[in-house]
């Protein structure tokens, strides 16, 4: 079924033409990387973990954000175009579209490390909880006697527990005339944490491997962001969306844009253009009040993307967080409540368990099979995995136990450190799954530990868990940039490009390995050169507010009451029902994706669900006046939208990098 049509009828009369399908498959011819992709793929990726650490610590311009990210596709762009004038002068090409796609896959995978995915999660987080349990620094730490996290903080995973040390106190307070960097310090801890990540990081690329067949073969997923880079990499398509005007008014749109708000912005003279407006308050009490200062913003890449995706989806996104969420803060209001974000979360949380088990539900013929190949060490299909799958099997569960150990290094209970981890890859194969099929260019997931928090409550758990999990859920708690659905896009792009899999899944390791390394000393430098209290507006909020999460969870009961279970189980069913309806009713509108997204967190659809309807309702005029034939008319369009974004986005955060501003010229 195309689309995205997972909700299969699936009954166990069909193991037999199953297996019939599983039977030895011939060996795909594919390309191999050549030496020149691979070289400059790995050039790009230390310029790149470079610059982003750079542009994350002090500027705060997230080079890497996102699941089409500007660093990895502005690359590409730039090689396509240079090819022609290449075979002008030489005679034939500078890269191959093999190359183009082999160098995308070395950076999509890596591009989350130097911001918000390692570097600042990393660096920070090490020693903010540190340097915040003084309550010198802390003073909120005086009315509450003996709460002292960083007693259940090893020694061995902190550069330094004395907040007064230099390696410490440095970092917030600036490096004294005369000082050198502390390196020394930090060469144990980066070690330790180093392993844990590249056990995390693996087991992402591992977990992306499993689904590639089921999501890509079977499903027959869109992978919306994935026929991007696979447009520019052609130089057959890439010349004909040059000749085509539709494409360059679509390119022109953002460009014009983003340089009328970069002009304003270094210079206040000039004219602005408002993409994010509002309608301001123009209620004056409940329950209407919820709905002032709703938002209209303009994302051209998402209103490029959302015309690419199926119609069902598009529309449901823009329905459910954009409308439907409002309508129930609008009810809620009228009932006299007024905490609303906590409940909706709820309905997220339970949207996503069950479209979990859903999911596991529809593939569990093929998950049978592969466990079945699994342990009888053979593959019917070479194709199927870029690793045999005993080998794939077992160095998933080698990652998911040393994870489990490590997080029980940090006096974390065994039972809580696995629910930690089983809450985390839930979540992120459904972020992979919303990514895959609806295309958004971010999403963002609850903390799997304030859910703990939240559904067992701080005396079951224990303030020795708690400290443990805060500190370790720390490291990897944001989803924007999360490398599962990087993963699963390069491996689909391997899939129908024909590039050799094994080769890419190889690069994809060694990708990741190097961006951390290069991370270490570049991150380092920055903290030390640069105090925290000068550095981007998020990066100076960031260590106090992890303290404060300490300081909350262990200090308060955070347990919800009984009707947040009531919300976390309606979203649960409320989920199931809108799979059921749409498996039996083809003409059914509202996919369950755009129900379980709308409440993850209360900015995505206030930030991207007007754009969606935007690129939804251009989708559906142009299919209701013309069909697909119209919509492929119009499709360079959306294309030259997207790529017109990109192009202006990153070329204004280069400049931002050499001449910076009190703002933040680019906002994801």
């Amino acid at each position: 079924m195309q689309g995205g049509e997972w909700l299969q009828r699936s009954k166990p009369d069909d193991m037999k033409e199953w297996q019939v399908k599983l039977q030895r498959a011939p060996v795909e011819e594919t390309e191999g990387v050549t030496v020149k992709a691979a070289i400059i793929g790995f050039l790009l990726v230390v310029g790149i973990s470079v610059a982003g650490c750079y542009s994350a610590f002090l500027r705060y311009d997230l080079i890497g954000t996102g699941h089409l990210p500007r660093c990895a596709l502005f690359p590409i762009m730039l090689f396509a175009l240079v090819n022609p004038f290449w075979r002008w002068l030489f005679g034939k090409t500078l890269f191959s579209r093999s190359d183009l796609l082999f160098i995308y896959c070395i950076v999509l995978i890596m591009t989350g490390i130097p911001g918000q995915q390692f570097s600042n999660y990393l660096y920070l987080g090490l020693v903010a909880p540190v340097y915040y349990s003084s309550p010198r620094n802390m003073p909120a730490l005086l009315q509450y006697e003996g709460l002292n996290w960083l007693q259940y903080i090893p020694d061995w995973a902190v550069p330094s527990k004395d907040p007064r040390s230099g390696v410490i106190a440095w970092v917030f307070e600036g490096l004294p005339e005369g000082a050198k960097i502390p390196w020394q310090p930090w060469v144990l801890p980066l070690a330790f944490w180093t392993f844990f990540y590249f056990a995390l990081f693996t087991s992402h690329i591992l977990i992306a491997s499993l689904l590639r067949k089921q999501w890509v073969e079977h499903e027959k997923l869109s992978f919306p962001l994935a026929q991007v880079p696979v447009e520019v990499a052609d130089e057959r398509r890439l010349i004909a969306m040059g000749r085509n005007l539709l494409f360059w008014f679509g390119f022109i749109i953002p460009v014009f844009v983003y340089t009328f708000r970069a002009l304003h912005i270094y210079f206040p003279h000039f004219p602005n253009i408002n993409i994010y407006p509002n309608w301001g308050a123009i209620f004056q009490g409940r329950p209407w009040d919820v709905i002032n200062y709703t938002p209209f913003n303009i994302y051209f890449d998402m209103i490029g993307v959302t015309y690419l995706i199926p119609s069902d989806v598009g529309f449901s996104f823009w329905f459910f967080s954009f409308l439907f969420r409002r309508v129930q803060m609008v009810i809620r209001s009228a009932m006299g409540l007024t905490d609303h974000q906590q409940p909706l979360e709820m309905q997220t949380i339970g949207g996503l368990f069950a479209l979990f088990a859903l999911q596991m539900w529809v593939a569990r013929l093929y998950f049978k099979e592969v466990f079945a190949q699994a342990w009888q060490g053979i593959n019917h299909d070479p194709n199927a995995a870029p690793l045999p799958y005993r080998n794939l099997l077992l160095w998933l569960l080698f990652c998911l136990v040393f994870l489990i150990v490590w997080t029980k290094g940090f006096s974390v209970a065994v039972h809580w450190a696995i629910a930690l981890f089983v809450i985390h890859y839930i979540w992120r194969i459904m972020t992979a799954r919303i990514i895959t099929e609806a295309g958004l260019f971010v999403f963002w997931t609850p903390f799997p530990v304030n859910f703990l928090l939240r559904f067992f409550g701080r005396d079951l758990i224990g303030t020795t868990s708690i400290s443990g999990l805060t500190m370790v859920n720390s490291k990897f708690t944001d989803s924007a940039t999360c490398l599962l659905p990087q993963a699963l896009q390069a491996l689909k792009i391997a899939q129908s490009e024909s590039l050799n899999q094994r080769q890419v899944f190889k690069l994809m390791i060694a990708s990741t390995v190097l961006s951390m390394l290069v991370c270490h000393p570049t991150s380092l430098r920055i903290l030390y050169t640069t105090t925290v209290t000068k550095m981007g507006w998020w990066t100076r909020g960031y260590p106090y507010w992890l303290a404060n999460d300490f300081l909350t969870r262990l200090a308060q009961d955070l347990r919800m009451p009984t009707w947040h279970y009531i919300a976390l189980l309606a979203g649960a069913v409320s989920t199931f029902f809108l799979a059921w309806t749409r498996w039996q009713l083809f003409w059914w509108p509202f996919h369950p994706l755009g129900f379980v997204a709308a409440n993850a967190v209360p900015w995505f659809g206030d930030r991207y669900g007007f754009s969606m309807l935007l690129g939804w309702l251009a989708k559906a005029l142009v299919m209701w006046f013309g069909g697909i034939r119209l919509w492929h008319f119009f499709r360079p369009f959306a294309i030259g939208m997207i790529l017109g974004n990109t192009f202006i986005l990153f070329t204004l955060i280069i400049i931002h990098f050499f001449f910076p501003t009190n703002e933040v010229v680019v906002i994801e």
